[in-house]
């Protein structure tokens, strides 16, 4: 046989000689690039990290400008002083005033969440429009307290737990420059704003940022998973005062560290990005990319001509006719290789796919014969005990009331008709639930006074799917015998339907009060080994559905149980609509 590496080593030496010299060249000016690129760049981004920090920081001024605003306002000095002076209606003309104030800073402001004015000596607060506890409400004593002692830090963004809410609030609180400080105005700065303002600012894949105030609130998008070095190094910045950034290896992952800090607000924004993410492309004149380009083509086409005239095209060849035996195509054959490389890979596979074929032919068939026997012997199972007594009940109404009789017989012929199709292995729902439906109704009639059945009517859309004989009938039937043999009266059967895109759901439950856990939880369980195999379990009743079901649709999951909202077993019926 000839060696295929032959040819193969021609080609790679040649592609070596080739590359090697254009590939240090290439590296060289790459590099070179690459190093003024990335000054500049980092430079850039410390620039734009300033500016953006910065521009938070001004917003966050302005809501401080704002609060002094609302506050240096003769409208809340004089509801202060002269609440109780006021008749209800200067009291609520005044009021709504401030709160129109309140609420226009907080709609024209997107990192407000709610604006509020504190009057301390009526234990009372103005809120803004929309805020989930109304225009205005009382505080308790220990409520105004907390507030009125906030105010003792004049102007600063403080960061505290609402006793209100429970929660962790971010506002400016500013009060008049007064030993007493009767009143205050607090603007909640929103914490989902100020989070998405922050990741607004991302710009490279794996980035990583962590903002902190002076008053320990902090935003970051650091996984929790991260380190302790993570952690600290993001409580470390000293290196601001050195360099305009710093390069950082956390966790494994090479970083560049920017570090900002805003003037107002007291924070600190530190911004780590991926180093491999700053890469800059190198920029290339005109005629030398053009030049690389053809070396590099005219490089990579002679050897891939190669590679595919001794490997490539073999290979396809080979893989198409895997993907033929997949598709189950087994009849598939290559045919000889051009060369003697591929003769014996491909003489192999036509041995392979032609023994293939025969195994999994003989396997499917004799499957297809086991699963037919024991689909016939599994109906043959089916034993309509209800027959007997409804000729019984039949002999009584003939003497007693004919015109029922009648429709009893007719219903009992179709009852009977369907039961002894025994060349039909399956049928269609609309069929099976006729033969429910006129079961239903014999049923009805001999324990009238007793037990109620209630069906749901079939939607026209299931009719024709296709469903093993007699699947529904026995699970009534075990109602009737084992749910509701004690129920003397009030006893009730519901058949309804459920449905979602790809199932339809019968669901079968009684109110019966036999079912103990036990039972159920035995129940299960044998339905649980029914899915997988019948070997060694008597099948009868549901364990007889659940398998013909499992034959006929190779679902596991065909038929459940558990414990009905009446009270009773609840079985239901799981058929796939796309059959």
């Amino acid at each position: 046989m000839k060696n295929p590496n032959s040819l193969l080593k021609k080609v790679i030496i040649l592609f070596i000689i080739v590359l090697i010299p254009l590939t240090s060249f290439s590296a060289w000016y790459l590099h070179s690039q690459n190093v003024k690129q990335k000054e500049h760049q980092l430079s850039g981004i410390k620039t734009t990290n300033d500016t953006y920090i910065g521009h938070l920081d001004t917003d966050l001024k302005q809501i401080y400008i704002a609060n002094l605003n609302i506050l240096e306002q003769d409208v809340l000095r004089d509801l202060s002083v002269m609440y109780n002076s006021f008749s209800p209606y200067e009291k609520s003309m005044w009021i709504n005033l401030l709160r129109d104030q309140l609420s226009n800073i907080a709609s024209t402001n997107p990192l407000l969440k709610s604006t509020h004015a504190y009057l301390f000596d009526h234990n009372l607060v103005l809120n803004s429009a929309g805020y989930k506890f109304g225009s205005y409400q009382t505080l308790s004593e220990k409520e105004n307290t907390f507030y009125h002692n906030m105010t003792s830090n004049h102007g600063l963004i403080q960061y505290y737990i609402n006793p209100e809410t429970g929660k962790y609030e971010l506002s400016v609180f500013l009060a008049p420059l007064t030993s007493s400080r009767p009143y205050a105005v607090s603007m909640v700065i929103s914490q989902q704003e100020l989070k998405k303002y922050m990741d607004d600012n991302i710009s490279f894949p794996g980035e990583l940022y962590f903002f902190r105030l002076e008053n320990g609130f902090s935003l970051s998008n650091i996984p929790n998973t991260n380190t302790l070095e993570t952690r600290n190094f993001v409580f470390r910045h000293e290196f601001t005062k050195k360099a305009a950034y710093e390069e950082v290896t956390l966790d494994g992952t090479p970083y560049v560290a920017f570090a900002s800090n805003t003037s107002y607000s007291g924070g600190t924004y530190i911004r780590l990005i991926p180093t491999a993410a700053l890469m800059p492309t190198i920029q290339y004149s005109y005629f030398l990319m053009f030049a690389l380009f053809v070396l590099i083509i005219t490089a990579c086409l002679i050897f891939f001509a190669g590679i595919y005239r001794m490997v490539h095209r073999p290979l396809i060849k080979l893989t198409e006719a895997f993907d033929q035996v997949e598709q189950g195509n087994f009849h598939v054959r290559i045919s000889p290789a051009e060369s003697n490389d591929f003769a014996y890979l491909f003489n192999a596979f036509n041995d392979m796919a032609e023994k293939l074929e025969q195994l999994i032919e003989k396997d499917y068939n004799q499957k297809l014969l086991l699963q037919k026997a024991e689909m016939k012997q599994l109906q043959a199972q089916i034993n309509p005990h209800f027959l007997y007594n409804s000729f019984f009940m039949l002999q009584r109404m003939i003497r007693f009331d004919p015109d029922v009789a009648q429709e009893v017989a007719s219903a009992l012929a179709s009852c009977f008709r369907y039961i002894t199709k025994n060349s039909m292995d399956n049928v269609t729902l609309r069929e099976e639930y006729e033969n429910v439906t006129n079961y239903s109704y014999i049923q009805g009639l001999r324990f009238e006074g007793r037990i109620r059945i209630e069906l749901e009517p079939l939607p026209e859309q299931f009719h024709k799917i296709p469903v093993p004989k007699l699947v529904l009938q026995p699970i009534l039937e075990n109602a009737f015998k084992y749910g509701l043999t004690n129920k003397l009266a009030d006893g009730y059967i519901h058949m309804s339907f459920l449905t979602d895109t790809e199932h339809l759901i019968i669901r079968i439950e009684d109110n019966g009060d036999e079912l103990t856990d036990e039972t159920l939880k035995y129940l299960t369980q044998q339905l649980t080994a029914t899915a997988i195999s019948s070997s060694g379990i008597e099948m009868s009743g549901i364990l007889n559905i659940q398998r013909r079901l499992n034959i006929f649709s190779n679902y596991k999951d065909s038929l459940k149980v558990r414990r009905s909202d009446l009270g009773g077993l609840c079985v239901e019926i799981t058929l796939r609509t796309n059959i």
